[in-house]
């Protein structure tokens, strides 16, 4: 019998997305499952969380400090960058797969897959799994507007700035394809709170799966902390349940322009601790679940080494539509998958781990649920960049080059992949 292809990848040394109650898609349903507002249509909670942390609980706090994966988060609190953070921690590991004493568990999970924040935000947002929510990617040939999309916005790709919904016309609830938590939790007679940047508002992403929740806007990443803590000491839900999401930025903008391993990466981290102590510090343990999590990490990449995809004329000449995808992880929509295959196999040897869309789907990968639209955005040849590369797969108008990040994202390596669960009572 021939290799399934989890089964190879596993043995390749990929971290496969856990969907099952050990990844980020099961924060969501532990959030619908403390406020009594999960159904056997959700996706499962976090399997291993301590029913103690979760008992007689009134409020859920997720932190989503973005790109904060695990192994990033051990070695800043080795080095005492994070040392907030580091006291949980260390107070977790008192028991291992449990919480400790005073009520502190760590759990190692898996981002979604892609590895990557379009994906995962949107899950975290509506506890479906990337094949069934559709925000597969930060960049997607929708078949909707003929061109590929950039998911946060949902804009055009090669352009900066901009919406398909900044046409009056368009609805962005026509394109929505499941109902946000925040909503299922109002149905319930839960509050639901969203704390991002004021930026973010207004935009598709928002507008799409969060519009049901209050928004606390901030301007300077250190305000996060204060809306939050804010939030906690005003209760303005008075007795009834409530979920506050708060959004932390500037760790992934460090990893991608600097690296993971950069002083600038650090000294971001530092600030997300510092803002953290401020607004949660000084709580004793009382009926707030809080779990400090990551959408996924970083994999340094080398920008000597940049693979331009887009710039390759024969390969471009062997799709019917654009690139899509992520830098580390090309969607390539054919008619014509060996001669990709070949193609690339030959161009740039040893640099790709080439997929299969179907193998990829009947594995999992993606999720669970209906496939059709999926199928259509992924492309039928999924090229995952191995080692310290990453390819440019959109080229923007305007912009004054090619972006030469030194962190990126969005395929199956353990750098990438891997992202802790924090949990606590405040």
């Amino acid at each position: 019998m021939a290799e399934g292809l989890s089964a190879r990848l596993a043995r390749e040394g990929w971290v496969l997305p856990d969907y099952d109650g050990h990844g980020l898609a099961n924060v969501p349903g532990s959030v619908l499952a403390a406020l009594g507002a999960r159904d056997e249509r959700d996706i499962a909670p976090l399997r291993d969380l301590d029913a103690a942390l979760t008992d007689g609980v009134r409020q859920v706090v997720v932190v989503l400090a973005d790109g904060l994966g695990l192994g990033q988060l051990e070695r800043l609190c080795a080095h005492g960058d994070l040392p907030y953070i580091a006291s949980l921690v260390a107070r977790a590991r008192t028991r291992p797969g449990r919480s400790s004493p005073d009520g502190v568990q760590l759990l190692e999970a898996t981002s979604v897959f892609p590895s990557t924040t379009a994906a995962a935000i949107t899950t975290l947002n509506t506890a479906r799994t990337p094949q069934e929510h559709g925000n597969i990617a930060y960049y997607c040939w929708l078949e909707e507007f003929g061109q590929v999309t950039q998911m946060l916005r949902w804009g055009p790709a090669t352009a900066r700035r901009g919406s398909w919904f900044d046409d009056p016309r368009l609805d962005p609830a026509r394109y929505r394809r499941v109902t946000s938590i925040h909503a299922r939790l109002r149905e319930r007679g839960a509050r639901s709170y969203v704390i991002e940047p004021e930026a973010f508002r207004n935009e598709a992403m928002t507008r799409m799966h969060a519009a049901e929740a209050e928004y606390l806007g901030y301007v300077l990443p250190s305000s996060m902390g204060v809306r939050l803590r804010q939030l906690l000491d005003q209760r303005p839900w008075g007795s009834d349940l409530a979920y506050v999401y708060a959004y932390w930025a500037g760790i992934d903008t460090a990893g991608h322009l600097h690296g993971p391993r950069s002083p600038e990466h650090a000294s971001e981290a530092a600030l997300l601790d510092r803002d953290l102590e401020r607004a949660l510090g000084s709580r004793s343990a009382g009926d707030t679940l809080v779990l400090l999590t990551s959408d996924h990490g970083h994999a340094e990449v080398d920008p000597a080494k940049l693979i331009d995809l887009v710039g390759d004329a024969e390969l471009r000449s062997l799709l019917r539509a654009p690139i899509a995808g992520e830098p580390r992880l090309a969607f390539l929509h054919t008619e014509r998958a060996a001669e990709v295959r070949a193609h690339l196999e030959r161009r740039w040897p040893g640099a790709f781990t080439l997929l299969d869309r179907e193998e990829c789907l009947a594995a999992g990968l993606f999720g669970r649920g209906d496939t059709s639209v999926a199928r259509r955005r992924i492309g039928d040849v999924v090229a995952m960049v191995s080692g310290d590369r990453a390819a440019e797969i959109v080229r923007v108008e305007g912009a004054a080059g090619v972006a030469h990040h030194r962190g990126a994202h969005g395929g199956l390596s353990a750098d990438e992949m891997r992202i802790p669960i924090l949990a606590w009572r405040a």
